[in-house]
């Protein structure tokens, strides 16, 4: 019997093996490793809130991930993506999805990896203590069954390891650099969550964060979620933040939400690729440091290009630059879910 202990101690092992600690100046307390950590929050939440509130008329799916080779600089070498998704349900569950992405020419090869809720054992891990001192510890290995989609169907691949993914990629020439293992504090708000969801949690995390550890040169781009109405399907891009708020009298009219110019780019690219609307839906917090929950604030890609300010970027908490549209234009997730 595996203990919702067990998951957040074997999680944290592995995202403090994996992520550098990178402090933002512009920001107080806002290292990478806290965002990544405290990151998941609101995609919990986002899921909760649409099985709450639409439960027989909308599903959410879990977002999958676009994995390409880094591209050469050969005039001849384009993008080739791999498309993966992990999750408990049934692959079929996935189809309408996996029609709508294999019609991208740029992807030629889609997975689903069903995670199991049976059979999971422990590892051998090689983690660093807090002095970056080698030690010997262990992890969580969830039990997975890998298939593969093709011609309009799944079916179970004969490869039933990790190997369908990596044998994409060539293998490292020296091992990845591993971080110590720190910031115990900041996974204790996923003992708010049932074991099932940590579960989910875990296997994304041990696919991405120590499986993909061993492909070289990768890059991976992961998709938060998707929305499942009357057959139509949205792409859903979900944070947790404040608005940003320009003056010191605090006018709601002067407030502004940011989105992170890579992801705002990679998100239009895909929307014209693969003819897909996209919802940023963001889970307004009071502050950054009680972190209450006010309410949720969405918005479509193409009205957040109509209120864009272009001629403006700022620093965003991950150190890139943001582009910003107003706050006024955006509007409460039950509201706009229902539009839809």
């Amino acid at each position: 019997m595996i203990t919702s202990e067990e998951i957040i101690a074997s999680l944290q092992i592995i995202m403090s093996t994996a992520t550098k600690s990178r402090d933002d100046k512009k920001v107080n307390d806002n290292d990478y490793f806290k965002r990544r950590v405290l990151g998941f929050k609101a995609e919990i939440e986002f899921e909760k809130f649409i099985n709450l509130e639409f439960k027989n008329t909308i599903e959410f799916l879990e977002g999958g991930q676009f994995i390409s080779k880094k591209i050469s600089g050969n005039k001849d070498d384009k993008n080739s993506f791999i498309y993966t998704t992990i999750d408990t349900l049934d692959p079929e569950k996935y189809l309408l999805v996996y029609e709508q992405v294999a019609k991208w020419k740029e992807v030629s090869n889609l997975y689903y990896i069903k995670l199991e809720d049976s059979n999971w054992i422990s590892e051998d891990f090689l983690a660093k203590d807090e002095n970056k001192k080698d030690i010997k510890t262990s992890i969580l290995k969830p039990n997975f069954t890998f298939f593969t989609y093709s011609k309009d169907k799944f079916e179970k691949s004969k490869i039933q390891c990790f190997d369908i993914i990596l044998n994409h990629f060539d293998k490292p020439t020296k091992q990845p650099a591993r971080s110590k293992l720190r910031g115990y504090d900041k996974f204790i708000y996923f003992k708010e969550y049932e074991e099932k969801i940590l579960k989910k949690i875990y296997a994304g995390r041990y696919f991405l964060d120590n499986i993909m550890r061993q492909a070289k040169a990768k890059q991976i781009i992961d998709l938060d979620g998707f929305i499942i109405k009357n057959n139509k399907i949205i792409i859903a891009e979900i944070k947790e933040k404040t608005p940003n708020k320009n003056n010191r009298e605090d006018l709601e009219s002067d407030w502004e939400y940011g989105w992170d110019t890579r992801r705002l780019l990679w998100y239009y690219y895909l929307s014209n690729k693969i003819n897909l609307p996209i919802l940023y839906s963001v889970r307004q917090i009071k502050d950054r440091g009680e972190r209450k929950f006010l309410q949720w604030d969405s918005i479509l890609l193409e009205d957040f290009f109509l209120g864009l300010s272009w001629n403006f970027s700022r620093g965003g908490g991950g150190g890139e630059d943001t582009l910003s549209a107003p706050y006024s234009y955006f509007k409460n997730l039950k509201i706009i879910l229902n539009e839809i």
